[in-house]
C-alpha cells in the first residue's frame, strides 16, 4: 500500500519494523515505548526533538550520533506511518516490495557492482560514483577510495540486505539525499552494488577467519611444545636418577 511504499522510500534505509536495528532503532513497538504525540512530533520534525528532548537525545547517543533528517512529511503521512508501525509491530509486513535478495547475485553482478562503485561504469542517471566519497575492500584503483565518508566494507553487515537496498535507492543521509535527489539509482544498479558490498564484507570476514585459524594453530603448536618439553624433562629425570645412584655419585 502507499504507506508501505512511503516507509520504504523515507524510512527503510535507517529503520526496520521487526527486523532489527540498522542505522537507527528497530521501530517495532515504538508506539508502545512513546506516546502518539511524541512519535508524531519526532517523525514530523526530528531536528527539534533531537535538540531538546531527553529521550530523543538518549537515542541519538545510542545510535552513534547519527541525526535523523527532517523528511518533509505532512501530518497525514506522519499519522499513516505511526499506524503502519502499530500494524506491522503486531503482524509482520512486507516493507521491501518486490525485493531481489543478494543471495541470487552472480560473479558478473559483483563485477558490475565494483565497476559502478569505482565509476568505471557510469550510473545511468548521472550520479557520482561511490568512490567519490567512500572506499571499500576489493576496489583496486591507483588512488584507493574516497575519505569524505565512511568505509563501506562492513555496511552490508550493518544495514542488512533490505536496509542497504533502501539506502542506495532512497538515501536518507543528508548529503547523499541532496546529491541523488534527481539522480536515483535503478533497482538493477542498487542490486549490483549490494552484490559487490556483500562480497567485500564477506571477503574481510574470510580473511579474519583465516587469521584466526592461523593464530589458533600457532597457539596450539606452542602448547604442544610446552607439554612435550615437560614430559621429556620428566622422562630424562627418571633415567638420570638410577644412573647417578649406580655410579655412586651423590647428588
Amino acid at each position: 500500500g502507499p504507506m508501505e511504499e512511503l516507509f520504504a522510500e523515507k524510512c527503510g534505509s535507517c529503520h526496520s519494523i521487526g527486523k532489527g536495528a540498522r542505522v537507527g532503532p528497530d521501530l517495532k513497538g515504538a508506539h508502545e515505548r512513546h506516546s502518539p504525540e511524541w512519535l508524531h512530533q519526532f517523525i514530523k520534525a526530528p531536528s527539534s526533538k533531537l535538540d531538546s528532548d531527553p529521550d530523543a537525545r538518549a537515542l541519538l547517543k545510542k545510535y552513534n550520533n547519527v541525526r535523523m533528517p527532517d523528511l518533509g512529511l505532512s501530518d497525514e503521512q506522519v499519522d499513516g506511518l505511526i499506524a503502519l508501525i502499530e500494524r506491522c509491530s503486531a503482524q509482520p509486513c512486507n516493507l521491501a516490495g518486490a525485493f531481489r535478495p543478494v543471495t541470487e547475485a552472480t560473479p558478473e553482478d559483483v563485477a558490475l557492482g565494483r565497476a559502478l562503485f569505482t565509476g568505471e561504469q557510469p550510473l545511468s542517471a548521472g550520479g557520482p560514483p561511490c568512490i567519490s566519497c567512500h572506499t571499500a575492500r576489493g576496489i583496486d584503483t591507483p588512488f584507493g577510495g574516497g575519505t569524505l565518508a565512511v568505509d563501506l566494507t562492513h555496511v552490508f553487515a550493518k544495514l542488512g540486505d533490505e536496509g542497504l537496498d533502501s539506502a542506495l535507492k532512497s538515501p536518507a543521509f543528508p548529503l547523499m539525499k541532496d546529491i541523488f535527489a534527481d539522480k536515483k539509482l535503478t533497482k538493477e544498479e542498487a542490486f549490483a552494488i549490494r552484490a559487490f558490498l556483500s562480497a567485500a564484507n564477506r571477503s574481510e570476514q574470510d580473511e579474519g577467519d583465516t587469521f584466526g585459524l592461523l593464530l589458533a594453530g600457532l597457539l596450539g603448536a606452542a602448547l604442544c611444545l610446552v607439554v612435550l618439553n615437560a614430559l621429556w624433562s620428566r622422562r630424562l629425570r627418571g633415567i638420570r636418577k638410577p644412573l647417578i645412584q649406580s655410579s655412586g655419585v651423590v647428588s
